[in-house]
């Protein structure tokens, strides 16, 4: 029987997995043009993170800290490749390249957004996307059979979700919904 301290662990693991995964293929995809190769290094990654779960609480910024696990891991294996002439001048500089941080800034918004709009209720989600793709209250109300009231009232709420948990990102993001 496994003790709680380890279910525990394995909870959290898998929900990091669920969260940083999708975002750590498409940011290894940036590297490795290779669908199958940026899997296996982007697992590899979470099997390194596993091995190492003790040493989490010691990690300042762990989003920056499991994209750079992947980033060394790309870079390691491109090397290995025969690529080691170009990758090893971008591996040896000690800070990333302006196209690097996009990137990175790039995939940790998309994470950020799909983990808010995952905590909204699907009926605020539904409200809240269509409002995003340019429809109108009441043509959001008739596509969802529902009544404007609703569509303003779950629109409202949607969106104080969505600042909460994006803070001043939302600004950016969601300015004219």
């Amino acid at each position: 029987m496994k003790s709680k301290q380890i279910i525990h662990e394995e909870d959290f693991f898998h929900d990091l997995f669920m969260d940083y995964y999708p975002s750590l293929l498409s940011f290894a995809r940036y590297y490795v043009p290779n669908e199958a190769v940026v899997e296996d290094l982007v697992q590899d990654v979470f099997v390194k993170m596993w091995e190492l779960r003790g040493q989490w609480g010691k990690v300042e910024n762990f989003s920056a800290y499991v994209y750079q696990m992947v980033r060394f891991r790309c870079f390691n294996y491109l090397r290995g490749e025969k690529l080691r002439g170009e990758m090893m001048r971008s591996y040896k500089e000690e800070k990333m390249s302006v196209v690097e941080v996009n990137q990175y800034i790039e995939e940790e918004i998309f994470r950020l957004v799909n983990q808010a709009m995952a905590a909204l209720p699907s009926t605020y989600k539904q409200v809240i996307t269509l409002s995003m793709e340019g429809y109108r209250v009441k043509e959001i109300a008739e596509k969802l059979n529902i009544g404007e009231e609703t569509v303003k009232k779950r629109k409202q709420i949607a969106k104080q979700v969505l600042k909460e948990k994006l803070g001043k990102l939302y600004l950016f993001l969601f300015p004219l919904i």
